[in-house]
């Protein structure tokens, strides 16, 4: 069966919890990175606000900022805020061995996305250097900004900081950062506006849905609203019943059914903790052909050849050698071999 036309991308939502399991014991110099509760005093940033009297009692960055943001008299102490908070995440190095980061990017495909609300550079450094095992990677798009990307606003490219602009020569100009505001305006900048119409585009070309480590915090309320509005194109046509969503994240699993409901279809989705016990970590680059296989076509799985926590690089490569070679000489009309027991069989008596 040629699952061509059926099948389209996998689109992964990423969110401060991937950052924490990314660099669960820190980053490459030990700095850690956080959920936005807290965050202030754990980057040692509260000196900031010690002279402030702040109307909120929460420690919730997102309150925090929205209070400042609105009170005319803190404009010194946003701006500082704003700087503090930008240098403090632009520090951010990975890890030297593999991280959650790279078994993520590696797990997907040219023809899938991760688009992620985090500023930090962690997933941009993680590209560059999964970019040496496999040039077929997803596309990235960062709906707050990121400290790691840069962008030309005059050709609308972008790419890594530094970078020279492809068609101009120019160096790409850093793209901002959007903060925790109540009331976000996705358009105010070229980079984040243009980041989250592609972003929607390819949520609505998408047959499966994967939200890591996203709180979805009532300051982005409107966020939820546009992806679930994109998520929903499909519904009542028969597509609609071959949508899958998957969760990874440590919250409680009610809590995460309660709170994701409007994005679930029937009993299409599965909850984690764990990268490697989800779809892209079990049946790397191969996540869409497997659901289909096993809920649809009623095949057993094989989840043997998946990544594991602990992988050294060389084992990295040495479990990606088939599949990768699989994608450059299988024919365009077949599907690419799954992780099914049928297809390894089928593939041996070949």
């Amino acid at each position: 069966m040629n699952l061509g036309g059926i099948l389209k991308r996998h689109t992964v939502i990423l969110g401060a919890g991937a950052t924490i399991a990314a660099i669960p014991k820190g980053d490459k110099n030990g700095k850690k990175s956080s959920v936005m509760v807290g965050l202030i005093e754990k980057l040692g940033l509260g000196d900031l606000l010690e002279n402030i009297n702040l109307t909120t009692k929460s420690k919730n960055l997102e309150d925090i900022y929205s209070e400042l943001h609105e009170r005319k008299d803190c404009l010194n102490e946003t701006k500082a805020l704003e700087e503090q908070l930008y240098n403090y995440f632009n520090s951010l190095e990975i890890p030297d061995i593999p991280t959650i980061y790279d078994f993520l990017i590696l797990s997907l495909t040219t023809r899938d996305m991760i688009v992620t609300f985090n500023w930090d550079p962690l997933l941009v450094q993680a590209y560059n250097r999964c970019h040496k095992i496999s040039k077929d990677l997803p596309n990235l798009h960062f709906l707050h900004g990121n400290t790691g990307v840069a962008f030309c606003k005059v050709h609308d490219e972008y790419g890594m900081k530094n970078m020279p602009c492809p068609k101009c020569g120019e160096r790409l100009s850093p793209v901002p950062l959007l903060y925790p505001v109540k009331e976000k305006n996705y358009n105010q900048d070229q980079y984040i506006n243009n980041a989250w119409d592609t972003a929607l585009e390819s949520i609505k070309g998408s047959h499966m849905l994967t939200i890591f480590g996203y709180s979805a915090p009532s300051s982005d309320k409107e966020a939820v609203s546009l992806l679930k509005k994109a998520w929903e194109q499909m519904k009542g046509t028969t597509m609609e019943e071959l949508k899958e969503v998957s969760i990874i994240d440590i919250e409680p699993e009610d809590s995460l059914a309660k709170k994701w409901s409007n994005f679930t279809y029937s009993d299409h989705y599965y909850f984690t903790d764990n990268f490697f016990d989800s779809y892209l970590g079990m049946f790397p680059r191969r996540s869409g052909e497997m659901v289909f296989a096993t809920t649809v076509l009623g095949l057993q799985s094989n989840n043997n050849n998946g990544f594991k926590e602990g992988m050294t690089w060389r084992d990295i490569e040495t479990s990606l050698v088939k599949l990768l070679s699989d994608e450059k000489t299988t024919e365009k009309s077949e599907d690419y071999p799954t992780y099914s027991k049928y297809f390894e069989e089928k593939n041996n008596k070949i």
